[in-house]
This record gives C-alpha cells, structure tokens and sequence, in this order.
C-alpha cells in the first residue's frame, strides 16, 4: 500500500504545476497501471488490475471513471420461443463486436455523472461497444438483444460495473483518497480472453468530459503453455501430428500395462 500511495503522488507531481484552480483541464489524465503486463501460466485462476491516478484539478472537483476493455469479438444471442409447448432456441443475432471483457467503475452511479448520450458516445457501457451485424426477428427489439448480451457476459463474470467507494468484501471497486488520488481495482476472472486489454481514466465535471488517459495491459502467456499455444496456432498440421501420436503411445502404454497375462 505504502509503494501504490508512492506511486500515486509521483502521478500528482507530474501534473501541471502551473494550473491555476480556474483555469481549464489539459487533455491528459494522470493515470497508469500497477501491472502492465501480466503472465498467465498453467496454474493461472485469474488476476486484479489496479489502476492508479490523480485528479489534476487542484480542488478535487468532477468525477472519475475508469473502464478496463477486453479485444472486441464476435457473439451471437438466441431468443427462446415456445413450438408445440415446448420451449427452443429461436433465430440468433449476430454481433460482429463486443468487448470480450468489461469493466466500468465510478465514484458514484454513472448515470449520475454523465448524460445517456456521453455514455453511449464514450462507450461506458458494453451495449454501447456492441455492433449488431444481423436483423433481429420481426418484432424484435435491438435493445433487448443487447441488454440479454450483457446479462449473460455479467453472469459470466465478464462484464462488471463497480460504483462508490470499494467495500471490504467487494473484489473490485473505485477508491478515492485526499488530494484527488484515486485506485480501481478489477477482478480479470480465468475465463477472460488472454490478449491486448486496455485501461480508460475518464474525469468528468458537471456532465461533460474534461480529460482522459488510455492505458495498455497486455496478458500473455509464458512457459511451456506459450509453446504449446504457438505450436497448435502456428504449426497446426504439426501439432495435428504430435497430437495423434502421443494418443497412440499413450494408448499402447496402456494396453502394455493392463495386460492380462
């Protein structure tokens, strides 16, 4: 804690010394990530994000958010309808993107900081991030194809919104400290994608947009786990090959083994 707190004055020392309370926010907001890089092993059962950062304004004043985004992929969503009295899977809708993973955290409820306008333009919710590539049935409401994205992501773990300040039993949330220091924590459960993630600080004053800072994390893989990755993406008729093989030797080890004599 002693070394994050650390950290986070340096954040403060480096902001513009010669801003004046009155005068206008730059662009940039203070902000950088605890682990910029993080290693996925075989025994890998997820990780925490932190992020860190300071409030440039001298005051303290506005709200801050920050949202960690995973790589955008491809989803589809299945409406249940009833045939015959039984109860099947209907046409899917197709997305052509949406965020892998997603998290947004916030001093206070977001739609209390931004209109629904700045947050579906500055993408801080995961709805806002997902492209429908396909029609919905007829009758059929885009938005409920969403909104069921979201869920079924959020039960996964995937998709997490955190707002006030962090509790003790919470494994993630927004900390705000003296001097406008803040830290977000998020939970990167074992079932997200591994892959370029990246981190936005947002401040916002009265509804609108101050300044931002975008941030990269890269999760990779390390070890023996990393060769077999690259040999089966990159080598796939090899690995094909390996593959079967060491079935067939495990196989015949086994028949040797249990013999009956």
């Amino acid at each position: 804690m002693r070394r994050l707190l650390a950290a986070l004055a340096l954040l403060l020392c480096v902001a513009p010394a010669s801003a004046q309370p009155s005068a206008e926010i730059g662009n940039d907001l203070p902000a950088a990530v605890a682990e910029e890089q993080i290693t996925v092993s075989s025994d890998y059962r997820g990780s925490y994000v932190t992020v860190f950062g300071v409030n440039p304004d001298r005051r303290g004043r506005g709200d801050i958010v920050v949202v960690v985004r995973g790589p955008n992929e491809g989803a589809s969503v299945m409406r249940k309808r009833q045939v015959f009295g039984l109860w099947v899977n209907g046409e899917a809708v197709r997305f052509s993107e949406a965020p892998s993973f997603f998290a947004v955290l916030s001093n206070r409820p977001l739609r209390q900081i931004a209109s629904a306008e700045s947050i579906w333009r500055y993408q801080l919710d995961p709805a806002a991030s997902a492209q429908l590539s396909s029609a919905v049935p007829e009758g059929g409401d885009p938005s409920a194809y969403r909104a069921a994205l979201v869920r079924l992501r959020r039960e996964q773990g995937l998709y997490q919104e955190y707002s006030g300040r962090a509790l003790a039993d919470q494994r993630g949330g927004l900390t705000m400290y003296q001097g406008g220091l803040f830290r977000a924590v998020v939970r990167l459960p074992a079932n997200a994608p591994i892959a370029q993630y990246h981190a936005d600080t947002y401040l916002f004053r009265d509804g609108r947009l101050i300044s931002s800072q975008r941030v990269p994390i890269s999760i990779a893989r390390v070890g023996f786990e990393r060769r077999i990755h690259d040999l089966a993406t990159n080598w796939s008729l090899l690995y094909g090959v390996l593959t079967v093989l060491l079935a067939l030797a495990a196989g015949w080890v086994a028949a040797n083994l249990f013999r009956r004599s």
